[in-house]
């Protein structure tokens, strides 16, 4: 998740009521990632203008638009005049929020926020947390239904990926291919579709890829390495 670094809170009206948040997106853009996760939906729409890899962590597998180290993401979209106000990550339109699990006492999910986003309701540019009625805000609520849009697209990412890498169609993207040279921190393998290996596949396996999204998702992904170039070029 973007709010991978940061100090997560549950939300409460008891506690946040008289508080309000604050959206920065130059401030997600400025720190240290070297990639923002994606959703399937719109896996599309940022291949057609950034590169995008296969992650795996732990046992969770997940697709990212990377970052190079001098990168931010805005300064590439304002490259392509066409691509811009048209392509916001979900994971950027979602912050500062995030869904957590409850402690073990509890089961099912809560809606937290970063506490650097939460800020005096009298300041300037600050949204309110709740309404009238006690319940969260619409821009609050909005946010709290595209997260859990965003954890039904992971858990088919995950899967699909899973299945690519069963089929033997996944590669580990290795220092020697040079895509990724500007990319300083990559501790976490980065993976992409062997498109040879794709066309070696039973019909069976085929068909089994695409009908879990993993053949759209490993297509959409190989065609996104075309712009690794260009990306090099902003530095």
């Amino acid at each position: 998740m973007i709010n991978e670094y940061l100090s997560h809170i549950p939300l409460s009206y008891a506690e946040h009521a008289h508080l309000g948040w604050r959206f920065s997106q130059q401030q997600v853009l400025r720190s240290r990632y070297t990639w923002l996760p994606i959703s399937l939906s719109e896996l599309a729409r940022t291949s057609a203008y950034f590169p995008v890899v296969i992650i795996q962590q732990g046992q969770r597998w997940s697709m990212v638009v990377l970052l190079d180290d001098s990168l931010e993401l805005q300064a590439n979209l304002h490259s392509a005049e066409e691509a811009k106000d048209q392509f916001q990550p979900m994971c950027l339109q979602a912050y500062p929020f995030s869904l957590m699990p409850y402690s073990a006492h509890k089961s099912g999910i809560q809606l937290c926020i970063a506490e650097t986003a939460l800020a005096n309701l009298q300041e300037k540019e600050v949204l309110p947390l709740f309404g009238d009625n006690r319940q969260f805000s619409t821009a609050v609520t909005d946010r709290f239904h595209l997260l859990h849009r965003m954890k039904i697209d992971a858990e088919i990412v995950h899967s699909a990926c899973e299945l690519l890498a069963k089929k033997g169609v996944l590669v580990l993207i290795s220092d020697a291919e040079k895509l990724l040279t500007r990319i300083k921190d990559h501790s976490v393998p980065l993976y992409r579709i062997d498109i040879d290996a794709i066309g070696r596949l039973s019909r069976e396996d085929f068909a089994d890829l695409q009908m879990h999204h993993a053949m759209v998702l490993g297509i959409y992904q190989y065609s996104s390495l075309f712009h690794v170039s260009k990306f090099h070029r902003y530095g």
